[in-house]
């Protein structure tokens, strides 16, 4: 935005409103709130809180000239460059994990306390939400911890990943609790979603950071009362957030009741495409390669329209950049492009 501001956008505009493209954004609203790993957290009064109660007092362990070392609102420790947060830190930062509150068992009861799905968790006003929520023009969607997310928030991915072979009855037992906990939260919010984003992030450039079978094993119990719990009460879209290639998983989580994924990110090998063609019935959104924006206005066109008109012929698939936009895509780049998707889409 910074960039932006630079090259002619007006300051305290949207970016939507600035391109002529508001009216083509979801606007969708989300009603619930846990904390991201290296925040600090204050739950929002407004919205559903599936964060730990009471949360893990947020404190800088350490200090230099260089570098900073904290505990964030998950128990979590870690250390960063102390250049990352001169603008405001946004979390996309270089760096390291340190501990995690679980090593044991006795570890996960302590903080399964602070999961206690028993709690006030809903905002005082829920019941005048949910009459504003019945008069809407808008999607309405919950944004939930999937069983990966939610044991690599208490254990790390390095716990998973020697978890499965030295502990597996703990890491079983710690991704059943993400949907046990979750589920028995969402009950009362459930008569009006229209989607659920699942966050996993479980994968690398060239595929999952655990094997489908793995997968299988672990998660499928997690996976599936999670997704019947939301297609029993009317819920159809249900989406998975992972970076990374995930296309080994796609089967699996469709099989288990999940029919969407998010960002489809390209350097990795995500082709929105040939998954749309592998995958009929799969619901996708991003896929638009990021750095392509940041060259010439050539390179642009063909990757709109290499992908566009074919996808919006299938249906079921949801435009953009395939995660953050980077600081390198010029704004006229990016006008560029918003321009070429009102066209191929149908939104002028």
């Amino acid at each position: 935005m910074r960039k932006w501001i630079q090259q002619g956008l007006p300051e305290n505009t949207s970016v939507a409103e600035y391109l002529g493209v508001k009216g083509c954004e979801v606007e969708a609203v989300n009603i619930s709130s846990y904390p991201s790993e290296g925040f600090e957290w204050k739950p929002d009064p407004g919205l559903i809180d599936l964060g730990p109660r009471p949360a893990f007092e947020y404190r800088v362990v350490r200090e230099d000239e260089r570098h900073r070392v904290w505990v964030d609102s998950l128990g979590i420790t870690q250390t960063g460059f102390q250049d990352d947060w001169k603008n405001g830190w946004s979390g996309f930062a270089t760096r390291s994990w340190v501990d995690f509150p679980v090593k044991t068992r006795e570890d996960f009861l302590k903080i399964k306390k602070r999961y206690d799905p028993t709690a006030e968790r809903y905002p005082r006003n829920w019941d005048s939400q949910v009459k504003k929520h019945r008069e809407r023009n808008y999607p309405l969607y919950v944004s939930i911890r999937g069983p990966f997310w939610w044991a690599r928030d208490m254990v790390g991915l390095k716990g998973i990943a020697l978890g499965i072979y030295r502990n597996p009855g703990l890491i079983k037992e710690i991704m059943d609790f993400c949907a046990e906990f979750q589920t028995r939260v969402l009950h009362r919010a459930l008569e009006d979603l229209d989607f659920v984003i699942l966050n996993e992030d479980m994968a690398y450039k060239n595929g999952p950071m655990i094997g489908p079978e793995t997968v299988k094993e672990f998660m499928s119990t997690a996976y599936c009362e999670i997704a019947k719990f939301f297609r029993e009460h009317g819920v159809k879209i249900l989406i998975v957030d992972s970076d990374g290639n995930v296309e080994q998983l796609i089967s699996i989580w469709l099989k288990l009741g999940f029919n969407g994924i998010i960002p489809c990110e390209v350097a990795a090998g995500m082709d929105v495409v040939k998954l749309g063609e592998n995958h009929p019935s799969l619901i996708m959104i991003g896929g638009i390669d990021k750095r392509v924006l940041a060259k010439d206005k050539d390179s642009v066109k063909k990757e709109v329209e290499r992908k566009i008109p074919p996808l919006v012929r299938r249906k079921g698939y949801f435009p953009s950049v395939d995660h953050a936009v980077p600081v390198d895509v010029p704004l006229e780049n990016y006008k560029y492009f918003t321009a070429l998707l009102k066209k191929h889409c149908g939104w002028e």
